[in-house]
């Protein structure tokens, strides 16, 4: 794959995001002074930039538990405003946590112009009334989504929709929030649990759709776009610490579809992506069933969680990518990946995490000696192989130990 390998080389990138670690060290190693704002502050952090500020600022034996005096997404956009006031910055990269949110990177973007996606293009690629005829016309379906203000109305949409169906907020992120109900007893405590977390008084009640979730990863110019990559997903894994629910796990490398089902993915994805004029890397999460219809779920106008294990398995740097085709300069070929996995390990009880820094494969390591809850996240283990298979069994084996060890 042709890209500009000095595009980065001696610019100062900003980052900011949920989990900005990867996407400041592939910025790094890419030959840019990197300053960034986080959620985390893991402690593999502090060798991928220059500066770096955390909501959380995890230490021996603390985490933050009580709830936060500002919503993560502002605090994200404050932090990273204070801390490049002196600074002169080349490029903006945004990471997950503002799909949504885009109003609160408006002071920001003033400041500094996102290389990638304006808040204006990421409003319109979570515009669901724009996107559904677009994505409908492509061939692809949509889970049917109601809206329930009321215990009552969220019994009646299940009804409507049919068991089992989703209940879930109307904003989420990484799969957060969302519960399977599989008949009208779970209903109103799904209910009851989701409005205790969220201050909207509405939820969303969607039809269930049951098979292979996955993504593709799109490089797009604004007027021209191509496909990186086709994904398998990874949500709920027990194996990952989860108990069979919608939390983002992971991803992996190869997804194994039928080539028409991958050619639709691919050619959808570039028009949906060209149509609304994205520019940068962009996501765009689907489901395939059993039956291989392809259900779009959403688009993610900004880097995806693939990053790292696209980075890893294909040799390739996102960020110059991204930075490449924001200017303009379409990759010419795409590069053949290696069966790669991501897997997220989740803690599957409460203890003190080890020193991590010991077991091969891991980023974003929470820091040795801080005590996490059951179902916090401790690590990411992330592994390219010969196959798939090897992938899998080596990334579990490292997961299954540093289980072991928390304590």
């Amino acid at each position: 794959m042709t890209a500009n390998s000095s595009l980065l080389r001696g610019k100062t990138v900003a980052v900011l995001g949920f989990n900005a670690r990867p996407i400041a060290c592939s910025a790094k190693r890419a030959g840019a002074r990197v300053i960034v704002s986080d959620y985390w502050g893991d402690e593999d952090l502090d060798a991928c930039s220059s500066k770096w500020t955390a909501i959380l600022t995890p230490i021996p034996g603390k985490r933050q538990r009580a709830p936060l005096e500002k919503r993560v997404h502002v605090g994200l956009v404050e932090n990273l405003i204070e801390t490049i006031e002196q600074e002169d910055i080349d490029h903006l990269f945004v990471g997950s946590g503002f799909d949504d949110n885009t109003h609160s990177l408006a002071k920001l973007e003033k400041r500094t112009a996102i290389t990638g996606n304006s808040t204006v293009q990421m409003q319109k690629a979570r515009d669901r009334l724009t996107i559904e005829k677009l994505v409908e016309s492509q061939g692809l379906h949509i889970p049917t989504s109601l809206i329930a203000r009321t215990l009552d109305e969220a019994y009646a949409n299940c009804d409507e929709l049919g068991y089992p169906c989703v209940i879930r907020p109307p904003l989420s992120g990484g799969g957060s929030g969302i519960s399977l109900v599989s008949d009208p007893s779970q209903v109103e405590a799904a209910c009851w649990r989701l409005q205790a977390e969220i201050e909207s008084p509405e939820v969303i009640v969607q039809q269930y759709i049951a098979g292979s979730d996955g993504s593709s990863c799109v490089l797009s110019t604004g007027t021209e776009s191509v496909v990186l990559s086709v994904q398998g997903q990874l949500i709920g894994m027990p194996s990952a610490g989860r108990n069979c629910d919608f939390v983002y796990s992971g991803n992996y490398t190869p997804m194994h579809l039928s080539n028409s089902v991958k050619q639709l993915i691919v050619d959808s994805s570039e028009l949906i992506c060209t149509t609304l004029e994205l520019q940068g890397t962009n996501g765009i999460d689907f489901v395939v069933d059993k039956q291989e219809r392809v259900w779009f779920l959403e688009i993610n106008p900004r880097f995806q969680g693939t990053l790292e294990m696209l980075e890893r398995g294909g040799g390739i740097s996102v960020t110059e990518l991204h930075t490449a085709v924001c200017n303009g300069i379409l990759p010419t070929d795409i590069p053949p990946f290696s069966p790669s996995i991501k897997l997220v390990v989740f803690s599957r009880r409460n203890g003190k995490v080890p020193d991590l820094s010991k077991y091969e494969n891991t980023v974003d390591r929470t820091p040795k000696g801080v005590v996490v809850n059951r179902g916090d996240p401790v690590c990411t283990v992330i592994k390219t192989s010969a196959t798939l298979s090897d992938c899998y069994d080596s990334a579990l084996s490292v997961s299954n130990a540093i289980q072991l060890a928390i304590k």
